[in-house]
């Protein structure tokens, strides 16, 4: 909590900042539509830029942290300067639930993070986490075009939490660990690390693993310490995070997407000029799009390099846990019926 605090209290400063910002974009839009300035090609810069920080959990030398860093670039220069952006990979500004906290007290922080990160504040939005309800990274991308999705969306705007139009999805969810977990007999008692979040807990539990949510952060030294004997990871995961190095075996369970978006204050991001609004907008739109096309083209790659390191993959009965009820979870949501009644129809249209 005293961590918190100091966050708050930085942003906060942060924050103050940001009103100065839209105070003097607002005079210089009265001045434009007097017509005494002619207009600029970028937004005039205001006596105080807005600093936005970007908090997300994956290492720098993912592709993520790349495309974040493409995105930075491109909003300085396109506001010329009138909004800065910090970025905090791996965790260090602070956890996710330092992160939804300090989104929840309206701090300048846009914190990357699965929807169902957001479950105390909004419960349906987690149906989009459940487990074996996606096939595809690329159905939770359609999804994303649906009545549907936009309906959460606005939703989840009500309870002042933005979702900003942009998605990082990393391809689905396996088991990397000490041996194959194909089988419920084999996932029993499995101690693995998940997301710290209701969502990832349930899915695992119903498999019959004792999953335990920690942060990304931890995952690592606790599987060296023995703590956990597996993680629940994308192959894009595995690669960058290294954990191959440590556990050899991936189990090819699929069981959710790796599926993140940005999210914000509501009340803060509307404080946010319009104009420098749609910039940010669009410049991580395209960073998610990037790496969208960036895990679709580049997954194979890395598993192959990873055979070549001696990394070994077992299909799982992914059957076998669905007769377990597995995939019941989502019903418990209030758009559950409504999410499965959609992937029906994307699927049919396929």
């Amino acid at each position: 909590m005293k961590k918190f605090l100091a966050l708050a209290l930085a942003l906060a400063m942060t924050l103050s900042l940001a009103a100065c910002g839209g105070k003097t974009d607002d005079s210089a839009s009265d001045e434009e539509a007097s017509g005494t300035n002619e207009p600029a090609e970028t937004p005039e810069k205001p006596a105080e830029p807005i600093t936005i920080s970007i908090s997300h959990s994956y290492t720098e030398l993912d592709q993520v942290s790349v495309e974040l860093n493409t995105a930075k670039k491109n909003i300085e220069e396109r506001t010329n300067g009138a909004v800065i952006v910090n970025l905090y990979p791996n965790n260090t500004f602070g956890n996710l639930v330092d992160g939804v906290e300090a989104v929840a007290a309206d701090s300048p922080l846009m914190l990357m993070a699965a929807y169902s990160q957001w479950e105390d504040l909004y419960y349906d939005a987690s149906a989009l986490q459940c487990g074996f309800v996606f096939e595809t990274g690329e159905e939770f991308l359609k999804v994303m075009e649906t009545d549907l999705f936009q309906k959460i969306v606005d939703e989840m705007d009500q309870v002042n939490i933005h979702a900003l139009n942009c998605a990082f999805v990393g391809g689905m969810r396996h088991v990397i660990g000490k041996k194959p977990y194909t089988t419920p007999a084999e996932m029993k008692g499995l101690k693995l690390r998940v997301p710290n979040s209701t969502t990832y807990l349930e899915c695992f539990e119903a498999m019959g693993a004792s999953p335990m949510g920690m942060a990304a952060s931890e995952q690592m030294g606790a599987l060296s310490a023995g703590t956990i004997d597996a993680l629940d990871q994308s192959i894009s995961l595995m690669y960058s995070t290294k954990s191959y190095e440590l556990v050899d075996q991936v189990t090819l369970l699929a069981q959710q997407p790796l599926a993140d978006a940005l999210f914000c204050s509501t009340k803060w991001w509307n404080s946010i000029p319009a104009e420098y609004q749609e910039i940010i907008e669009e410049e991580l739109h395209e960073a998610g799009l990037r790496y969208n096309q960036y895990s679709v083209e580049n997954e194979s790659k890395m598993r192959e390099e990873m055979e070549a390191a001696g990394v070994q993959f077992h299909e799982a009965d992914r059957q076998a846990f669905l007769d377990m009820g597995c995939s019941d979870l989502v019903l418990k949501y209030g758009i559950g019926q409504e999410l499965l009644d959609t992937l029906a129809e994307i699927r049919a249209a396929e």
